[in-house]
């Protein structure tokens, strides 16, 4: 007996590498909707390798996926065919990362001013890395905390009831039985040699106080 037929009669790898997608992009532009689809098959897997090889992330990979093809789809009405689709949809590939990849250092850089002192202070370069580099948001909780760590006892102790305890300079002074200018001095210094050690990290260069990072 012949094999179950296949499921939905997709097309197999083979076939999706012969289809001409020329054909099909102006099938899609005629008004044959359908053949987005097709095209989606042939390039899906090609994009999400190239998306994980910058995020490195399966399920930021599987959403910015569907952003690509979505942009795609609303975009190519107007593609004028003077380049192969597959190159066109790579620089939209590659657009969708550089603006995800730049929106998380953002967030990375803006958390960190705002536990050590404010752009006023800090005057970072305003620099993005390249973005094969760049790494995700949630790490930067457990890079801070380890910084921290590296502080002197009482900059440490006064940083964590400013920052972790939201304490009010006043109410620091209070508990730790020291003036309000002391407590500011110490929050100056913790805030100064945080930079000084956070500053490769935004950097995206090695942390030498933590080979672990």
């Amino acid at each position: 007996m012949p094999d179950t037929k296949r499921h939905l009669d997709l097309p197999t790898a083979d076939e999706l590498e012969l289809i001409d997608e020329q054909e099909l992009v102006i099938r899609f532009q005629n008004g044959d909707i359908s053949a987005f689809n097709t095209l989606v098959l042939k390039y899906q897997n090609r994009i999400a390798k190239l998306i994980y090889r910058h995020i490195n992330d399966a399920e930021t990979t599987k959403d910015l996926c569907q952003e690509v093809f979505l942009k795609a789809f609303k975009a190519l009405p107007k593609f004028k065919r003077e380049s192969a689709f597959y190159s066109w949809l790579y620089r939209i590939a590659m657009n969708c990362c550089i603006d995800f990849l730049r929106q998380q250092n953002r967030r990375k850089t803006i958390a960190f001013e705002e536990l050590t002192g404010g752009p006023e202070e800090l005057k970072l370069i305003s620099k993005y890395p390249s973005p094969s580099h760049l790494i995700e948001m949630e790490e930067l909780g457990k890079v801070i905390n380890k910084a921290v760590s590296q502080l002197a006892p009482k900059q440490q102790r006064v940083f964590r009831l400013r920052y972790d305890q939201k304490l009010q300079i006043k109410e620091i002074a209070v508990l730790i039985n020291r003036s309000e200018g002391t407590v500011k001095t110490h929050l100056h210094h913790a805030h100064r040699r945080l930079r000084e050690l956070l500053r490769p990290y935004l950097e995206n260069r090695p942390l030498e106080w933590d080979a672990e990072i």
